[in-house]
């Protein structure tokens, strides 16, 4: 399996170490670049904000990987990828997305046997703005077997598997459940500038098997009674007759 590592990312010029949760104006440039051994191309792909789930092209949120579509960036010789991400007219909504890299042409309900990374991307509108201090933030995937599983963190929905989301620095109660299943929970660390990984198998509920009815067979006493009350009424509708 090519495994794909996700060396820099640049915002506006900026680098940024990999793995970190991303802010940017919509309308800046994202240079999105890593590595992949063995792999001729990468498949990209977003989810977020009034998005389809399964994810869509990052050069035009209209086109759903669920129908075959990516945006794609071709690997090097010498094993490395990048693409630039403009987000002006795209249409995208201020919030936080989830690019996903891939090392193979599947949507994110089909990731059980690619090897890809995710990468926490927040854009908000431009305009003036203050703050006093700047949030730590990390970034939380949960990679689940049978895909599709609910994800809750602090009781609240999050979203179902696989899921990308990035978070606060803090400590985390998330819990896992999908229908026939036996429900999963754990508490997790989200560092600044890291992603916390959370990757299960659930357990699939037994169905008991039905026990077979068992008929329980005339015994002779009752047999025999059975007899006895048939003889006793012939005789009382001889006697009668006579």
């Amino acid at each position: 399996m090519n495994r794909i590592l996700l060396a820099i990312i640049l915002i506006a010029g900026l680098l940024v170490p990999g793995g970190a949760a991303l802010e940017a104006v919509i309308g800046e440039t994202i240079t999105l670049a890593g590595s992949a051994p063995g792999a001729t191309t990468i498949y990209l792909y977003v989810t977020g904000p009034n998005l389809d789930s399964a994810g869509v092209t990052l050069h035009n949120p209209s086109l759903r990987a669920a129908d075959g579509q990516f945006t794609t960036a071709k690997v090097s010789s010498s094993g490395r990828w990048e693409y630039k991400w403009n987000t002006a007219g795209t249409g995208l909504d201020a919030g936080t997305y989830t690019v996903y890299a891939v090392d193979r042409a599947v949507d994110r309900r089909n990731l059980r046997d690619a090897s890809y990374k995710i990468i926490p991307v927040t854009l908000r509108t431009g305009g003036i703005t203050a703050s006093f201090a700047t949030e730590e933030r990390g970034s939380l995937q949960v990679t689940v077997e049978p895909y599709g599983a609910r994800v809750e963190i602090d009781g609240e929905y999050a979203g179902e598997t696989p899921l990308g989301i990035s978070l606060p620095v803090g400590g985390y109660a998330v819990d896992i459940s999908h229908d026939g299943y036996y429900p999963f929970g754990m508490n997790v660390v989200i560092y600044n500038g890291d992603t916390t990984s959370i990757e299960r198998t659930l357990r699939q509920i037994e169905t008991p098997t039905p026990q077979p009815t068992e008929t329980i067979p005339a015994t002779p006493e009752a047999s025999g009674w059975v007899l006895a009350l048939i003889g006793a009424a012939l005789c009382i509708g001889f006697a009668k007759r006579h």
